[in-house]
């Protein structure tokens, strides 16, 4: 196991695992980073627990649907505006980030419970303020974690992202499960809770959740010479060569599915059976706890679940996995001048190391370039699809890929934000019932499992497109892009034929599009751009914030309490009709079907990319086939 000081060391680190002769990829570190990413998505999933409040806020604070959609809309702008965290992510790492979180984490929650218990005045703008502090930790943890597990997991980033992702979804499930055992009728306590969990796990995230070593930013490049940063840029082929041993990864999903079935059961019995003991909730409660420290398993030094001591690779291995990943420079022009180069991107001053000790990555003789059919095989069987490629920010942003993917998020978001934050809001109206705790917690609990349901098939799927073998027939991860506006379409429509009774029907069709689309803007940059991947997720959220404010506060809050007012309602009653809530929803139903088009952009553009792109590595592929065979004849000559 690496010693706590050489976190804050790569050189060290590396060199000492070379000493020992062992793989300069430790996969029980890796591991250690991803279990405690997962309790970070479990603190993002707070911004999803909104809807345990909301009646605590009502009742107790005389909140009007208006209010409570202030609230949440500027708590979520506060979540989703992290651009200028991206600054801080890019030039010092992750380390600065979880301490704003932490600090933003516990005076959120300490100032809310304050609020509850009356020693803070209880209005909209004092709790618009605290909440904000609490989205604020939610969101940066969310940008902070997933982007470390970006550089940490290349080769699969897809099922072990959202691996953790899904513990976002399920993080509301097990926060409205623990809100109804451990904590009924106690939301003081259960506030305070919160706090304990987001202390913990942001002083733990800072110490252990660190970027690999190859990834140089100015705080790392201050106190290297030329060949340390050389000997750590070495190590980025070998990230992105070696596989995760599947058996621990499985032993996460593993976990993750048992809770997903164990909350499915536990969620409508404790929400609706009202002759459950006390004691019995509580059973409920230590299992939930349990089956959430079962993530733990996964970073057991056990041999049988792989990546224990794992021998260094030779040096002809080195040298092959680095020639593997540092393939042809290839420029195209087609709508546009098209520049692609299939390489490690590594930063100027990386290169200027290695090329001023004439090496090769390793720090070893130069590697020859493959001409065989058999390497140009492997070459292809070990590489994933090309990306988009870029120098700067700038690059990426004057693509108008970037922002085909950026209108499609902003159709499909509108439904999940409206439906996630204000499910017992539409409820009332469709139903024409009184708002309950029982019924907040029921839709937060299948709004967790609905997320995780979709970032799971998202995550299985994105693994599915990215090893399949050959290229014949090749799905793209663009392909998944369809999926979003087709069953959120579904959703909308549903939401506003079906009469109330079987209002979670659509409820969850939503969810689901929620979780997939979140699992998908989590690694759509990452598939398709090639460098600055934390800059352009956050640049995804800038489009939530947009969806918040325009859709969450502006269309369906002030419609909501337009329409308050024409039914000539009383500040106490609620608007418990069905047309409270339908200009909102048909609005929000026809953007996710909107979203088909931009879809259809992105994939078909992306599509003959790498079309583009494989053919020209074959013709220089055969290029240097023919120049071998020549070669071969001039010397039998």
């Amino acid at each position: 196991m690496m010693l706590v000081s050489d976190w804050f060391s790569q050189t060290r680190a590396v060199r000492a695992r070379k000493e020992r002769g062992l793989h300069p990829v430790s996969e029980v570190n890796r591991f250690a980073i991803l279990v405690c990413g997962l309790f970070c998505g479990i603190c993002v999933s707070l911004t999803y627990a909104y809807d345990l409040f909301t009646t605590q806020f009502r009742d107790q604070f005389q909140l009007s649907a208006g209010d409570l959609s202030t609230v949440s809309t500027v708590g979520l702008v506060f979540c989703y505006f992290l651009l200028p965290y991206s600054l801080i992510f890019e030039t010092m790492g992750p380390f600065l980030n979880f301490v704003i979180c932490l600090v933003t984490g516990v005076i959120g929650t300490v100032c809310l419970a304050l609020t509850f218990t009356g020693k803070i005045p209880g209005n909209t703008a004092t709790i618009t303020v605290f909440y904000a502090f609490l989205n604020t930790a939610s969101g940066l943890i969310d940008t902070t974690y997933v982007s470390t597990l970006f550089e940490i997991f290349p080769r699969n980033r897809g099922p072990v992202v959202c691996l953790a992702k899904v513990m976002t979804g399920l993080g509301s499930t097990i926060f409205a499960c623990l809100s109804t055992t451990f904590f009924k009728d106690d939301i003081v306590g259960f506030i305070y809770f919160l706090c304990a969990v987001i202390a913990v796990v942001t002083v733990c995230a800072g110490f252990v959740i660190v970027l690999p070593p190859y990834y140089m930013n100015w705080w790392r490049l201050r106190n290297k010479d030329l060949e340390e940063v050389a000997e750590l840029a070495a190590t980025k082929p070998l990230y992105h060569h070696k596989s995760v041993p599947m058996r621990r990864l499985a032993v996460g999903y593993a976990v993750v599915i048992t809770m997903i079935l164990f909350f499915t059961i536990e969620t409508p019995i404790v929400s609706f059976v009202h002759s459950v003991s006390r004691g019995s909730e509580i059973g409920i409660g230590v299992i939930a706890v349990m089956l959430t420290l079962c993530l733990f398993l996964m970073v057991l030094p056990l041999r049988c679940l792989g990546g224990i001591d794992e021998p260094a690779p030779t040096d002809e291995e080195v040298r092959a996995i680095a020639q593997l990943y540092a393939t042809p420079r290839e420029t195209s022009s087609d709508d546009g001048a098209v520049e692609s180069e299939v390489t490690l991107n590594k930063p100027a001053v990386v290169a200027a190391a290695v090329a001023a000790q004439g090496d090769s990555p390793t720090n070893s003789e130069p590697v020859a370039a493959p001409g065989t059919e058999e390497e140009a095989e492997k070459d292809r069987y070990a590489r994933q699809d090309p990306r988009y490629q870029g120098t700067t920010v700038m690059d990426y942003i004057k693509s108008p890929d970037l922002w085909f993917i950026l209108l499609y998020m902003f159709c499909i978001a509108p439904i999940g934000i409206m439906v996630s934050y204000n499910g017992s809001t539409v409820s009332i109206a469709k139903t024409g019932e009184a708002r309950s705790a029982q019924t907040s917690a029921l839709y937060t609990a299948f709004l967790g499992l609905g997320n995780s349901v979709g970032r799971m098939a998202f995550g299985l799927f994105e693994a599915y497109v990215q090893y399949q073998r050959g290229r014949g027939g090749k799905l793209l991860v663009t392909t998944a892009l369809f999926v979003c506006p087709v069953i959120a379409t579904v959703g909308g429509v549903l939401l506003l034929v079906l009469p109330g009774k079987v209002i979670l029907l659509p409820y969850i069709l939503v969810y689901i599009t929620n979780g997939f689309n979140a699992a998908l803007q989590a690694l759509i940059f990452t598939c398709l751009f090639e460098r600055f991947h934390n800059t352009l997720y956050n640049m995804g959220f800038m489009v939530t914030v947009i969806c918040v404010i325009c859709f969450n506060r502006l269309l369906f809050g002030m419609y909501v309490d337009m329409k308050h007012r024409q039914l000539g309602l009383s500040a106490a009653q609620e608007c418990n009709t069905a047309v409270c809530i339908q200009v909102p929803f048909i609005v929000s139903t026809c953007l996710a079907a909107a979203g088909l088009i931009f879809a259809a952009l992105v994939h078909v553009r992306y599509a003959r990319y790498v079309a583009r792109v494989r053919k020209q590595s074959e013709e220089k592929a055969a290029e240097r086939s023919s120049e071998g065979e020549f070669v071969e004849l001039q010397e039998g000559l």
